[in-house]
């Protein structure tokens, strides 16, 4: 027992002696640290060294859905669908196994029917350059100097030089290309250890599961999937709604500090383009570990994608369905010669606007020829591409905002608004048609050239009802060429509306530049001749402006940007449309008396209901009460183009519609199509008004 105690108490004393047992800690701490060192740099220094240098922890992108589009119902109109694409990244593996993993990748793809992505200038037979390098000598040229070789070297030699730079001398000419084109596109878009290029887009599932099946001896290769824009139709309101496309590299350039990266998409035209701001979501991020093969090892989010937002527009989609319809079959029925009894082969082209003359918001807006938007989403063929911008009817180009034409008479009720707010002329004043109109060149009212007869005795609403050609001569020269262009520009005719997309064309006002001009001059540009250009979309909102009593509306195409949780108000939306535009269009309410916009809507309701108006047998079984206008505008080639605009009902109008087709030959033949939309509209409204009176006397027990 002393022993033990002495022991305790040695213990003791060396433990109270604090100095001491730190001292000791630190030696131990010390020892083992050495050891782990030495374990490290010398045991097994050259394994962990292998493991770090063969280990790649790389950030890739996670790509945000983008925002849907709706039409003002809610139906769907532009969505998203998961696809998977291929994505190849730098390896530390030699040149060798990666030539024979592009090889084999290619392969399983071709196989399964799945495209290779690039834009390497070569044909479909693999044997030459792509139609477009042939045809763009500048191109071509362009693409030799790139790889230094002269300006008359030939595709062997292209083929000749991509061999030695990718190193696939012992190949098969058919496997050279495969490799050539991959590695192509892949330095391209700067492919690295940490850099993605993009090599085949919405793959199947069959070779989805053959590459992750082959994948440990495929290397570098990625499959990702990706929200892709998809259309719910190829070709429905595609002037309206635009496509979306792959970045291109100025567009990355200049954008990329804004969350672009070089495999983004964006948006190239119509509402994808103008909302593209709202509808591009934000990305998300993920660490990435793989290892000198690229497989693989872990991965983890770092930042959640967040998609973009919905875009609600004003259009209809019923009533959009019925313009498009009615605009195809009306080209096609001219061009057969049905409408006419005489064929009208270049009549191949025209738009229709509706607008709610309330609110002048657009319920449908069609031009036509259409194209097939969803053919952009991957990278759209050569061939079609070619297709599209050699057609001479210009499909892409949207006529409803962009095309402007000589309004013909449907230009007569703004002169005679002119006329009667200057006191040129009175709502009952009475004028007697000469048939030849005594002053300058001596014009010729219409009726007289065909007929040899004139309108007799008129006031202004049987002027417009007969489209008097001289009586408007007779306003013309009384009020004066600044007068007509001062209520043309009230009106809102050659000035650009601000519609939320871009390429809108301002138009012109015949006179606005009065250098040289004469009084022939104003008597042509006073029934919608000389030089008077304007858009249907313009057109619309003058024919709304008389609907309405005279108010001039901003045209909208955009009804609500916003997601499940809120929304981006109206007011941020314009003042941003503004600078995307450039336009500040400002609505405003006219200063007129309503004596006069009735007389004008008298003459238009004259025009679809009496006996001598223009478009009286068109409409004399109309459901609905049209008030409309015909017009002929000649052109310098071809037959001349043909106008119609109108509003309904008379009595209460809710819209205005404006139809154009060029080589039209007259505005009469477009009233048909005008009466089916007018139709069509009230008959969808009424049906939808009956609809929601039923509910509520099923929900409320209301009594009729």
């Amino acid at each position: 027992m002393e022993f033990l105690k002495s022991k305790f108490e040695r213990i003791s004393s060396v433990l109270e002696n604090r100095e001491l047992v730190l001292s000791f800690i630190l030696i131990v701490i010390s020892i083992i640290f050495i050891f782990q060192l030495f374990n490290l740099q010398i045991i097994n220094g050259a394994s962990y060294r292998e493991q770090a240098e063969n280990k790649i922890v790389r950030t890739e992108t996670v790509s945000a859905s983008r925002g849907e589009i709706y039409d003002r119902n809610g139906v769907l109109l532009a969505t998203n669908k998961l696809t998977y694409n291929i994505e190849l990244y730098r390896t530390k593996v030699d040149i060798e196994l990666t030539n024979d993993s592009i090889i084999n990748l290619v392969n399983i793809l071709l196989a399964n029917g799945d495209d290779v992505y690039s834009t390497f200038p070569i044909n479909d037979a693999q044997d030459n350059f792509s139609d477009e390098y042939l045809n763009d000598n500048d191109l071509r040229v362009s693409f030799l100097e790139d790889i230094s070789l002269s300006d008359d070297a030939t595709f062997d030699d292209v083929i000749n030089y991509y061999t030695e730079l990718y190193a696939v001398e012992n190949y098969s000419y058919e496997d050279k290309i495969k490799i050539i084109k991959v590695k192509y596109e892949a330095n391209l878009n700067g492919y690295s250890l940490f850099n993605s290029a993009i090599i085949a887009k919405d793959i199947s599932k069959n070779s989805v599961a053959q590459i992750e099946e082959l994948k440990s001896n495929l290397y570098g290769v990625n499959i990702v999937s990706v929200p892709q824009r998809y259309y719910v139709s190829d070709t429905f309101a595609c002037h309206i709604l635009g496509y979306v496309s792959k970045i291109s590299n100025d567009e990355y350039n200049s954008m990329k500090d804004e969350g672009y990266t070089i495999n983004s998409v964006i948006g190239k035209s119509g509402v994808e383009e103008s909302m593209e701001r709202y509808l591009k979501g934000q990305d998300g991020e993920k660490k990435v570990e793989t290892d000198s093969y690229g497989n693989i090892t872990s991965e983890a989010v770092t930042k959640e994608a967040v998609s973009g937002n919905n875009v609600t527009l004003t259009i209809d989609y019923r009533i959009q369905q019925v313009v498009e319809n009615a605009l195809q079959s009306t080209l096609q029925n001219l061009q057969n010669g049905t409408l006419t009894g005489e064929p009208i082969p270049e009549a191949q082209a025209g738009s229709c606007v509706v607008l709610d003359v309330e609110t002048g918001e657009v319920l449908a807006m069609a031009s036509y020829p259409t194209y097939n938007i969803n053919s952009f989403v991957d990278g759209i063929s050569s061939q079609e591409w070619n297709a599209l911008i050699e057609d001479e009817q210009t499909p892409m180009f949207n006529r409803a905002i962009s095309g402007t034409y000589s309004p013909g008479s449907t230009y007569k009720m703004l002169v005679g608004m002119a006329g009667l707010a200057s006191g040129g002329i009175t709502v009952d004043e009475l004028y007697t048609d000469p048939g030849v109109y005594p002053y300058s060149y001596n014009p010729k009212c219409w009726i007289y050239t065909a007929h040899n007869t004139t309108h007799g005795t008129i006031n202004l609403t049987g002027a417009i009802k007969g489209s008097c050609n001289c009586y408007f001569y007779e306003v013309g020269r009384r009020i004066g060429i600044s007068t007509i262009v001062e209520w043309a520009k009230n009106f809102g005719l050659g000035q650009k509306t601000g519609i939320e997309l871009s390429g809108e064309a301002t138009g012109n006002i015949a006179g606005e530049d009065q250098n040289g001009w004469s009084l022939g001059d104003t008597l042509s540009a006073s029934i919608g001749q000389s030089t008077n250009l304007f858009t249907p979309i313009q057109l619309a909102n003058y024919i709304s402006t008389i609907a309405n009593g005279g108010t001039l509306n901003k045209v909208s195409l955009i009804k609500n940007v916003g997601n499940d949780v809120s929304s981006i108000s109206l007011s941020d939306i314009a003042e941003y449309m503004k600078e995307f535009t450039g336009v500040d269009f400002q609505a405003k309410t006219l200063d007129i008396k309503s004596e006069y916009i009735d007389s004008i809507k008298e003459g238009m309701y004259a025009v679809t209901t009496e006996t001598g108006g223009t478009a009286e047998n068109i409409f004399r079984d109309s459901n609905v009460e049209v008030a409309g206008k015909t017009g002929t505008a000649q052109v310098s080639n071809g037959a001349n183009n043909a106008i119609f605009v109108g509003f309904a009902p008379y009595d209460d109008p809710k819209i205005a519609v404006v139809a154009v087709v060029e080589h039209g030959d007259e505005g009469y033949y477009l009233a048909p199509m005008v009466k089916e939309i007018t139709n069509e509209y009230f008959n969808i409204y009424t049906s939808d008004a009956q609809t929601e009176k039923s509910q509520e006397v099923v929900e409320n027990k209301i009594e009729f």
